[in-house]
C-alpha cells in the first residue's frame, strides 16, 4: 500500500485555507458576540453561514496538510461555494474579498492541473546488497 504525503503546492494550498477559515471563524465569534464587525469578516452577512465556511475550509486545510486522498475535490468543492457565497461582497467590491476569491480561484484552477498528495511507495531493498547479509547489526 502507497503511503501519502503533501506537496509543496498543497500546503500552500492549506495554507490559504486555513487562513481565510480562521477570519471566518474569527469574525463570526466576533459577530455573534455582538461586537461591531466589517463586512468583509461575514458571508452573506449571516453569523451562522461565516462559521459553516470557517469549519469548512478548516477542514479543508487539515485534509490537505494530512495528505487525504480527496483533499483535492473536497478543496476545489469549498473554494468553489466560498467564492459563490462571496458574489454579494464581489460586486461591492471589497478588497479583502476580491483578494481571497482571486487567490481561491488561482488555488482551484492550480487543484485542476496538480494533485494536492504525493504517492511515495515504500522503497525496494535488494536482500543480495543488504548490511544483514554482510554482518552488520545495524537496524
Amino acid at each position: 500500500m502507497a503511503d501519502t504525503s503533501p506537496t509543496f503546492g498543497g500546503l500552500v494550498v492549506a495554507s490559504l485555507a486555513g487562513v481565510v477559515g480562521t477570519k471566518y471563524l474569527l469574525g463570526g465569534a466576533l459577530a455573534a458576540a455582538g461586537a461591531s464587525v466589517v463586512s468583509s469578516v461575514l458571508v452573506t452577512d449571516r453569523v451562522a453561514v461565516t462559521l459553516a465556511v470557517g469549519v469548512v475550509l478548516a477542514l479543508v486545510a487539515g485534509a490537505l496538510a494530512g495528505a487525504f486522498v480527496l483533499a483535492r475535490v473536497m478543496t476545489v468543492a469549498a473554494f468553489l461555494a466560498v467564492i459563490a457565497l462571496s458574489y454579494p461582497s464581489l460586486r461591492a467590491v471589497d478588497p479583502v474579498i476580491v483578494v481571497e476569491s482571486v487567490g481561491m480561484a488561482l488555488s482551484v484552477l492550480y487543484l485542476l492541473v496538480r494533485s494536492p498528495v504525493a504517492r511515495t511507495e515504500p522503497a525496494h531493498i535488494d536482500e543480495d546488497d543488504s548490511a544483514t547479509r554482510h554482518g552488520s547489526t545495524l537496524r
